[in-house]
């Protein structure tokens, strides 16, 4: 009998043990599960309180369905905007083995997490988004989408500038800094020319022949097809010609466009004595937005993004560089020193949909120019040169993001991963909704975010 007893008490202190270790690993499990779902509804960005409850409850059902845990009743999911925590309660039960015998026929497990929505660092970030020809359509909106949910993440902290750099075949600098002493930019002018036109007053017989076929027409690397139409008048007597002239003036202007400096001096910013030409009559992106905390302005200036000409990245580069600068010719940042002794980040998000498909012009300053007939450099050119832009540009303290939007182009992909500050900072996305969420990633990785308890 006494033996009997001890035996028993020997198997229930064995199975207690046991019992105790299968606890242990539930409520390690249960753990990850609530920290996974807490994070989850922090990490979102631009969702409300419902919508973060929502995340939440979504990850604890996928993550715990492999867990032998029965839950009791709901979990439950709390927000603290104040201190913009958001906590996980998970409480459920775990069936017992050989504890049964004693009449313990299950132990409670509960577990809480709370994680810290996540807050942006006081930051000086620069977007340098290509809105060259291929970007038209539904890519520029997807874009505008992107850029303007990032630009009201980043200013919700008082402590954050943002600026916008689109680029093309040229950056936009605004006419207003014609004058600075880092651009060489020609007055305006008025040219006359005559311009003559010949007509046939006694012509007879005419009608006009309209053909119909298919046309094409190549915009910054990509080749569209389309139904066209041409007139010709026939007439079966001309008469005598009759030929006019008259003076016409043309007005030369400066729209803010500006090119590349000397070959020596355009992976480098640092140069005062060469200046960056300016160019009259020349057409080129949207002006640039330099650093500035008025979410109005930066939304904006995205929303009146439209998609025109060709892509000269290394143009993106120099000017975000620029940007994020404190000397001349843009002075909006902060000093990198002093910025990163109070814990500031300098980031360069740069975006784009495709290859360089322009080179400079010739080895001084001047134009760029489509590869193809250019009497001086190639594309590989402009690839070499984005490419020591960017080592440059990470020397001198500031992060790069890339994002890769629908690149297809082996060379331009391998370009952009080595471009940014890391493997996990370059991005591709393939419609908008990737694109939509590298944005959102780059703020989880610039904030802070982490368990709290």
């Amino acid at each position: 009998m006494v033996f009997s007893i001890c035996l028993f008490s020997v198997v229930l202190a064995c199975g207690s043990a046991i019992d105790f270790v299968r606890w242990q690993n539930a409520k390690t499990e249960a753990a990850a599960i609530a920290d996974a779902a807490a994070l989850a509804a922090v990490s979102a960005t631009g969702v409300s309180e419902s919508q973060m409850k929502a995340i939440a409850a979504n990850s604890v059902k996928e993550n715990s369905t492999a867990l032998d845990l029965e839950f009791s009743g709901q979990p439950k999911f709390s927000y603290d905007a104040a201190k913009t925590e958001f906590t996980v309660e998970l409480n459920g039960k775990i069936p017992t083995s050989l504890m049964s015998l004693a009449g313990i026929s299950n132990v409670d497990v509960a577990v809480r997490a709370v994680a810290v929505r996540p807050s942006i660092p006081p930051v000086e970030m620069v977007l340098a988004l290509d809105t060259t020809g291929s970007m038209a359509d539904a890519k520029i909106t997807a874009l505008k989408s992107a850029a303007a949910s990032m630009v009201t993440s980043v200013l919700k902290n008082k402590d954050a500038k943002i600026g916008i750099v689109p680029f093309a075949n040229y950056v936009n600098v605004g006419v207003g800094r014609r004058n600075d002493r880092y651009f060489d930019v020609p007055a305006d002018y008025v040219a006359q020319s005559s311009s003559c036109s010949t007509t046939y007053p006694e012509k007879k017989g005419c009608s006009i022949v309209t053909t119909t076929g298919t046309c094409s027409s190549t915009n910054d690397g990509v080749t569209k097809k389309y139904a066209c139409t041409s007139s010709k008048e026939v007439c079966q007597s001309w008469g005598p010609a009759v030929k006019s002239c008259k003076n016409v003036n043309t007005a030369y202007k400066f729209s803010g466009c500006v090119g590349s400096r000397d070959e020596d001096y355009r992976a480098r910013i640092d140069v005062e004595v060469k200046r960056y030409p300016g160019f009259l009559n020349t057409s080129c992106a949207a002006e640039i937005l330099d650093l500035t905390t008025s979410a109005s302005a930066a939304q904006a200036k995205i929303n009146a993004l439209t998609a025109s000409g060709e892509t000269y990245l290394p143009a993106g580069l120099t000017w975000g560089w620029n940007m994020l600068n404190s000397a001349e010719p843009l002075t909006a940042a902060e000093d990198s020193e002093k910025f990163a002794a109070k814990g500031g980040l300098k980031v360069l998000v740069l975006m784009t949909d495709g290859a360089t498909t322009l080179a400079p012009s010739t080895r001084s300053a001047g134009t760029h120019v489509l590869a193809s007939s250019s009497v001086y450099k190639s594309v590989s050119y402009s690839q070499a040169l984005s490419a020591e832009l960017c080592t440059n540009i990470k020397a001198d303290g500031i992060e790069i993001y890339t994002v890769q939007f629908d690149v297809a182009d082996k060379d331009l992909q391998k370009l952009l991963t080595d471009c940014a500050s890391a493997a996990d900072k370059a991005y591709q996305a393939a419609d908008a909704k990737e694109l939509a969420f590298a944005f959102e990633d780059i703020l989880n990785d610039i904030a802070e975010v982490r368990i709290a308890r």
